[in-house]
């Protein structure tokens, strides 16, 4: 009788637990108590404070707690060949799918722009008739699509510079004296062709402002994701001891911080 109260004291214990981090009650089997943090503070889910230490920006939290500043005492899991060999495919199977996810986020909006393309060229057949007469089908819209793209990013990054450039040295277009009555830009298809004209000159400016931005972003991505992604895979290497059932050995390292 007295194990049964003693089972069922100890069952309304773990459900009094809370997840600091996640604020939920369950798997309390999966929590510790890793630091000086006492009440409600004092338990975490395992996962969610791996997930907590390796999230940080400043990467303290992998060794310190937030709240009581206290430095967790971390035990090394011992090394497999086997388990590191996973844990790197793991790793850079995490890494090829971010970079995957950019790629098709790139592709999406360019197939995107080039179905609208098509489907305003439908009649007209204007873009159509301007392009090489090896290259048929929706790869003719594909190749716009990646132009105007390109021609975009040029006409916002002329954009950007004219405005930090301010309006020092604006000329006046208040009047065009040079203007001729029934010169080609009145017609549209002389229209059409200093819109294209346009697109060309943009999209070789974004051509160049596009390398230089993809290779400083993704050398940015690649860098965040991959500490990231690797601290996750060091924080399961490099877990936190529980003092779950020994608070009594944590006096010694209140005393050493309030000293």
């Amino acid at each position: 009788m007295s194990s049964i109260n003693i089972s069922e004291l100890r069952t309304s214990d773990d459900r009094t637990k809370q997840c600091r981090i996640c604020l939920d009650t369950e798997n309390s089997q999966e929590m510790i108590s890793p630091c000086l943090c006492t009440g409600t503070l004092a338990y975490v889910h395992r996962s969610c404070l791996n997930y907590w230490r390796s999230g940080n920006a400043n990467g303290r939290a992998f060794k310190f707690c937030d709240l009581c500043q206290f430095k967790y005492v971390i035990d090394t899991v011992v090394a497999d060949l086997k388990a590191e060999r996973e844990r790197l495919i793991k790793y850079h199977l995490y890494v090829l799918r971010d970079l995957l996810a950019i790629i098709l986020l790139i592709q999406s909006i360019i197939v995107g722009l080039g179905l609208l393309m098509q489907s305003l060229d439908k009649d007209s057949h204007r873009i159509e008739n301007l392009s090489p007469t090896f290259i048929r089908g929706f790869a003719i819209y594909y190749l716009s699509a990646s132009i105007v793209l390109l021609a975009l990013i040029g006409f916002v990054a002329l954009i950007i510079v004219f405005c930090m450039g301010g309006e020092l040295n604006r000329p006046s277009f208040g009047t065009n004296r040079n203007h001729r009555p029934g010169s080609s830009s009145d017609s549209p298809n002389g229209f059409f062709l200093a819109v294209v004209i346009m697109v060309i000159v943009c999209a070789i400016i974004g051509t160049v402002v596009g390398i230089v931005l993809s290779i400083i972003i993704f050398k940015k991505i690649l860098k965040h994701h991959t500490e990231r992604l690797w601290l996750r895979q060091e924080a399961e290497k490099y877990i936190v001891k529980d003092f779950q059932e020994r608070r009594h050995e944590l006096e010694q390292y209140r005393r050493d911080v309030s000293t």
